[in-house]
């Protein structure tokens, strides 16, 4: 097995990414259903004169940004898993060949 980071840094990341990832999903899930909340972080659509914003405009946009956490939220499914080898490599015994 390939070590490329040490047992403290596999630990930090390996915690790290567990909380992303339950900040994201939470925030994946507040967007999804539109919370009022979190207006302000969602990018409203450009509006022609005379164009006023609709109700069907403003959940697309509220469902883009929860992709978008989704997709985060399962990066640092990736970086918990490498984490996880990492942290399960540098606790394995290492044994040495004479």
């Amino acid at each position: 097995m390939v070590k490329f980071c040490g047992p403290k840094l596999s630990t930090c990341c390996l915690i790290l990414s567990v909380w992303g990832i339950v900040m994201l999903l939470l925030l994946g899930v507040f967007f999804e259903i539109n919370a009022v909340t979190f207006i302000e972080d969602v990018t409203m659509p450009e509006l022609k004169p005379g164009e006023h914003l609709t109700k069907s405009m403003l959940e697309e946009a509220y469902h883009k940004v929860a992709v978008n956490c989704f997709i985060a939220a399962a990066l640092y499914g990736v970086t918990f898993f490498v984490s996880a080898h990492q942290f399960y490599t540098n606790r394995r015994p290492q044994y040495q060949v004479n």
